[in-house]
This record gives structure tokens, sequence and C-alpha cells, in this order.
């Protein structure tokens, strides 16, 4: 029988242990980790008054206030709107609020809005807001599953895998950057487009949902904090520095060539709008303008990318309004006016205008013919009265003849007024960071995802954040 080595044991399971413990560390961490994500308050129906909301199983309702359970219920739906002493659950009281809803199990939270159900993961919060005295519906959720509800509405889940991740490495640093956009009315961000699109389980998609599994906690960094990852839909050709757009100079975010989009044809490449000079007079009139007309519309300020940043309206008293190009999307609509990067043509309307064609000469005659008269007259002192009328007729009848030549020789001149503005442009959206069909377009040349977030995003890292 072969002797053991007793020290050559102790030092195996000396550095089994080790190599145990430091599994557990490691396992540990990770269970950590996935516990640091951050949580985010989404503001999904503002301003509302009323509220119908329930769950697909069993779930609880709460007054925060008290932190008292006000009932437990199980596939319903409840109503609750506001009350001068707080929050009214029809059926249940009125409470101080504000309201909590905590799904039980895997039961989904449902919010039904014009007759439609929209399923939510996490838990809901309804609290009256402090400006308006109506209520917020706030969803309570992981920055992860909060992804999962934006990505479909962002972008196609059939797009390629690495287009997929390159948005949500992007949506999910934008969140995280953007979490106290509206804390100062209870929530972080919002469910429209003015902080990310985002539509609950109703939205979500297998191949969108994998994209952010697989790049879950990534997020983008410019000298280790996270930065603004704005995305917008299709450049036109070149992304826009920030400052152009709002003001401010952020330097991962800069222009670049982006002919990307082309190999993909976007639907809105290219695009045209029209509007009539009425409509567009009485959209300025709402804002405050006191015009009766635009006459013209010409750029005043271009960035180098040739996107218009000022617009200048001359109106019919000469006035001048000058006003960001952007902020004259949002007056006619970003879904019809849809990039800055645009050309404008004027169709003219055409009004005859009657001119007198009487020429100086013709006066000159009249002059003259008075005159003769006048020397008849004086040329023979005794006048009878059938020689008196026969002169006065003769004198009328050459008026007349006059008269007709005149009408005969009035000329149409042709003035023109603008009908209506014809914008034609190239893009969709507000151009800075990330475009979205650029990002399908580089997949088909081979790049990843962290290819295309370094491209669209200058100077940045990609970390995992937890």
């Amino acid at each position: 029988m072969r002797k053991i080595d007793r020290g050559k044991t102790k030092i195996f399971f000396l550095f089994l242990g080790i190599g145990i413990f430091l599994l557990f560390i490691i396992f540990t961490n990770n269970i950590l980790g996935a516990e640091k994500q951050p949580i985010l308050r989404v503001g999904i129906f503002l301003n509302q008054t009323e509220t119908n909301i329930g769950g697909d199983g069993p779930f609880k309702i709460y007054n925060l206030k008290s932190n008292n359970l006000i009932s437990e219920e199980h596939n319903k739906i409840v109503k609750l709107s506001p009350h001068d002493k707080g929050i009214e659950i029809l059926g249940k009281g009125v409470y101080s609020g504000p309201i909590k809803i905590i799904p039980v199990g895997n039961t989904k939270i449902i919010v039904v809005f014009n007759g439609q159900k929209y399923h939510y993961r996490g838990n809901m919060e309804i609290n009256i807001d402090k400006e308006y005295g109506k209520l917020n519906v706030i969803n309570i959720i992981g920055i992860e599953e909060y992804l999962y509800g934006v990505l479909k509405k962002e972008i196609s889940p059939r797009w390629p895998a690495e287009a997929l991740k390159a948005q949500a490495v992007a949506a999910r640093t934008y969140a995280i950057f953007n979490m106290n956009k509206y804390i100062d009315k209870g929530y972080n961000i919002c469910a429209s487009t003015n902080s990310q699109a985002y539509g609950g389980v109703n939205h979500e998609d297998p191949l969108t949902n994998k994209a952010v599994d697989e790049t879950r906690g990534v997020i983008m960094v410019y000298k280790g904090e996270p930065i603004n990852a704005v995305y917008h839909s299709d450049s036109g050709g070149y992304t826009e520095d920030s400052e152009n757009v709002w003001g401010s100079f952020l330097p991962y975010l800069r222009s670049v060539k982006s002919k990307f989009e082309e190999k993909v044809f976007p639907p809105h490449h290219t695009w045209s709008y029209s509007i009539n000079e009425k409509d567009l007079t009485e959209k300025l009139q709402k804002q405050g303008h006191k015009i009766n007309s635009i006459v013209s519309i010409e750029p005043v300020k271009k960035s180098e990318t040739g996107r218009i940043n000022e617009l200048d309206f001359t109106t019919d008293n000469n006035e001048v309004i000058n006003m960001k190009a952007n902020n004259f999307r949002s007056l006619i609509g970003a879904d019809l006016i849809r990039s800055t990067l645009f050309n404008i043509k004027v169709i003219w309307k055409e009004i005859n205008i009657v001119k007198d064609t009487e020429d100086k000469k013709e006066i000159e005659d009249k002059e003259e013919q008075k005159e003769s008269i006048k020397e008849i007259l004086e040329q023979k002192k005794d006048w009878t009265i059938k020689e008196l009328l026969e002169l006065m007729k003769k004198n009328k009848e050459e008026g007349e003849e006059k008269k007709e030549e005149k009408v005969l020789k009035v000329e149409i001149v042709k003035s023109n007024t603008p009908l209506t503005f014809i914008f034609s442009g190239s893009g969709n959206g507000h151009g800075v960071g990330m475009s979205q069909w650029g990002a399908y377009g580089m997949t088909l040349q081979g790049s990843r995802y962290q290819d295309i977030l370094k491209y669209y995003y200058q100077g940045v890292d990609i970390i995992k954040k937890y």
C-alpha cells in the first residue's frame, strides 16, 4: 500500500479551500451586483382625473403615508380619483396617499387607459401632482425590466442583434444619466419621447429582451461618468454637434459622417411637407404673434452639416419673427418637419392688379385738345347757339372716344403673394448622437455594437456598471 504524504494532503485541501472561498466571493459579488441595478420611477400616466388599476393575478393595495394595508385583491380592477383629502379608491374609502399597488407572485399590474389594458412589471404608485392636483401613475421598476419595455418602442426587434445591443446600451446609459430629470415631480423619467418611449409588457419582444440581457449593466462613460446617450432615427448623412441643437457643448456628442443609412433605405430618409400661408399664420398667432400674414421664410443660420439653426419669418407689415429651427419643428410637429436638414420652396399665388397705361404723350394730346377748343372759341367772338351746341357735341364725342381708348389700354399686371411653403428635407430626428438606421447599416459591414457606439459617441468607454 502506498504511504500517504500528509503534508501534500494539507496543501491540497488548503488550496481547495481557497478556491472554494474565491468562487463563493465571485458568486456573492454577482448576486450583489445583480441587486445593485438602479430602480427607476417611471411616470407612465400623468395628470389623470381618474385611473383604473388592477392585476392579472393577486395584488395588494397600501396607503404609503400610514404604511397600512388597504386590501388584497385578485384579478380585479379598482378605480382611483383625486379627492380633497387625498385619493379616493372607489368602494374602499379616501386615503391620504400616496397609494402603492404591489403584485404578488408573477402578477403583472394592469392599467386601463382609453379602454385598453396595459401590463407592467414591478410596482405601481399613485400620487397627487402638486401642480395640477391630478393623479400621477408611477411604475417602480428595475432598469433592466424597464428596458424590456423600451427597446421595441424605439427600434425594430427584427433588426440585426448588434444594432439591438447598441440600442440597449444607449437606452440604459440615457436612463441612468437622466435619473433626476423629473425628480421634483416624484419620478425619474417619463414614458414618452420627452425621455424614452416606454410601453411596459405590451411592447416587449423576446429578441429585444435578449439584447437587454446580453448587455446587462453595460453603459457608456466619458471620463468615468455616464453620458447623455441621446439618439435619433436617421441622421440624413451627418450627425450634429450638441450645441447646435440644445446650446450646450458635450465633447462626446460631435458631428460625424453617417452614410450607413443609405445601405438600409430608411422610410423617411428624404421627406417633404407643405403648409399653406393661412395655416402657418394661424399657428404663429396662437403663439402670441400679432400678425396678418407671412410673406417669406428665410434660414438665417446654418451649421456646418447644413442643418438650419434659425429661421426668419417676415410678415406683411415687415415685422421679422426669429425662431429656432427646433422650436419650429415643435410648432408644426416633429413628425411633419422631420429634421432641421431641409430646404424651403414657395408656391406663389398670382393676383391681378389693374394698371392704367396712359402715358405722357396721351396726356399731352389731351392738353392739346383743350388748347385747340380754347383757340377756336377765341378766333370767333360771335357764336350762334347752333354753333356752340355743335362744338359741345363734338367735344363730348371726342371725350367718349378717348374714354373707350383708355379702357382698352388698361393692363392686367400679375403680382405674387405666398400661397404655400414646401419643406423638403433629409433625415429624421434631432440628429445628435447615434443614428438608429445608421447603426443598422453599420451592422451590414460587420460592425459590433461596441464599434457602433464608439463611432457615434466620441471618446467614450464602454464599461459594465453592475
